[in-house]
C-alpha cells in the first residue's frame, strides 16, 4: 500500500481531454492510486480561462484549437514554475502526417527510416500521378491530417491506377504511403519520458504479386481498413508462441531506447508512441506513424507507470526550484 500523502503536500495535475479520453484514461482506479503517492488530477473547465482556476503543478491536455492555445500561453506565462505537458506547437507537428516522419530520417540511425511517400494535394494531382520506383503499387492511402477528426484514421490499401483514380473514397489532400511487407506485425513504442514500453499488434499481413492481382479484380482496386489491432504481446515477453527466428526480428532494446531517446528529442514531447514495422526486404525499421497521448491506459500497470511520470515532472521542478535559490545566494555573496 502506497504511503499516504497530505493534501497540502500534492502535485496538482490538470486534465482537459476528450470525454472519451477522460473515460478510459481517467478512471477511478487510476485517480486514487495516484493521489495516494501524491498525485492529485483536477479535471479543467474549458469554458473558464485556466488562470482562474487555481494554481496547477502541471498540466496534462489533448484540446486543440486557437483558443484554447492562447489559453495555455498566457497559462505559462503567469506560472512560470508550472509544467504544461506538451506545448501545442510541437503538438501540432504530429497533426500532419508529413511533417511527423520528417524528424525520424534526421535521426540517422542506422536500419531505422520511413516508408517513401509523397503528398496529394488536390484531385487533378491524384488523376495525374504515376508510379515510379520511389513509389509503386500497392501502396497506402492516407489522410494528410491526424488530428483527431473523423477522417483521420481513414485508410485504404491501394493495388493499382483504378484505384488510386476511381475506387478511392478519401479525398485530397493525402500522403500516399509505400506499402511494406513485413510480417503482419506492427510495433507500437510508448513513450513517456524514459519509460519506453513496445508492444506488438496485427496488422496488414503480406502481400504477394499474386493476391495484389486477386484483390484488385475483387476489390476493384482498392481496399478501405480500419486500425488494426490484436492482442498486445510485450516484445522481451519470451512465454509467447512465436518461434525463435520471429523473436530475432524484434527491435532490441538497445535500438527501441536509441530511437525513443532521439524523438523524444526531435520532437519536443513528453507524451507519445510511433507505430513501427520491420521491412522484410532490408530487415530494417520504418516508422510508419506517430501518435501524441496515445492509449497508455492499454499497457499493464499504466496506473504505476504514469504515477511515475508525474512524480519526476515533480522532481525536475524542484531541482529547478532549488537551483534557482543556490544561483540567487550565489549572487548575493558576490555582490
Amino acid at each position: 500500500m502506497p504511503e499516504l500523502v497530505g493534501e497540502i503536500d500534492l502535485f496538482r495535475v490538470g486534465y482537459a481531454l476528450p470525454t472519451r479520453k477522460i473515460d478510459a484514461f481517467m478512471v477511478e482506479s487510476f485517480i486514487n492510486y495516484a493521489k495516494e503517492r501524491g498525485v492529485d488530477f483536477i479535471p479543467i473547465d474549458i469554458s473558464i480561462p485556466l488562470a482562474d482556476q487555481g494554481n496547477f503543478d502541471c498540466i496534462i491536455h489533448k484540446l486543440y484549437g486557437q483558443e484554447w492555445d492562447l489559453d495555455l500561453d498566457n497559462f505559462s506565462i503567469k506560472h512560470a514554475n508550472a509544467t504544461v505537458i506538451d506545448p501545442p506547437s510541437a503538438i501540432q507537428r504530429l497533426h500532419n502526417r508529413i511533417s511527423m516522419l520528417e524528424p525520424v530520417s534526421q535521426l540517422k540511425i542506422p536500419q531505422l527510416n520511413v516508408p517513401n511517400q509523397i503528398l496529394i494535394q488536390d484531385s487533378e494531382s491524384l488523376q495525374c500521378f504515376k508510379t515510379t520506383n520511389y513509389l509503386k503499387f500497392p501502396m497506402i492511402a492516407k489522410s494528410l491530417l491526424a488530428d483527431g477528426s473523423p477522417n483521420a484514421h481513414d485508410m485504404s490499401l491501394v493495388f493499382n491506377q483504378e484505384g488510386l483514380t476511381k475506387g478511392l473514397e478519401l479525398e485530397p489532400p493525402m500522403v500516399l504511403q509505400q506499402f511494406v511487407n513485413h510480417g503482419g506485425t506492427m510495433f507500437k513504442v510508448y513513450i513517456a519520458d524514459e519509460y519506453v514500453k513496445c508492444v506488438e499488434r496485427s496488422s496488414l499481413p503480406d502481400v504477394s504479386k499474386e493476391t495484389m492481382e486477386k484483390m484488385a479484380l475483387e476489390s476493384n482496386g482498392v481496399m478501405s481498413f480500419s486500425k488494426i489491432s490484436g492482442a498486445a504481446i510485450t516484445c522481451d515477453d519470451g512465454s509467447n508462441n512465436k518461434n525463435s527466428d520471429e523473436k530475432g526480428k524484434r527491435p532490441t532494446p538497445e535500438f527501441l531506447d536509441e530511437v525513443s531517446k532521439g524523438l523524444r528529442k526531435a520532437l519536443g514531447l513528453h507524451l507519445f508512441n510511433f507505430d513501427m514495422i520491420r521491412d522484410d526486404k532490408t530487415d530494417g525499421f520504418l516508422v510508419v506513424d506517430i501518435n501524441y497521448f496515445p492509449g497508455y491506459e492499454k499497457l499493464p500497470n499504466y496506473e504505476s507507470v504514469m504515477t511515475d511520470f508525474f512524480l519526476n515532472i515533480k522532481k525536475s521542478q524542484d531541482l529547478k526550484k532549488m537551483m534557482t535559490k543556490v544561483d540567487k545566494v550565489e549572487g548575493v555573496l558576490e555582490d
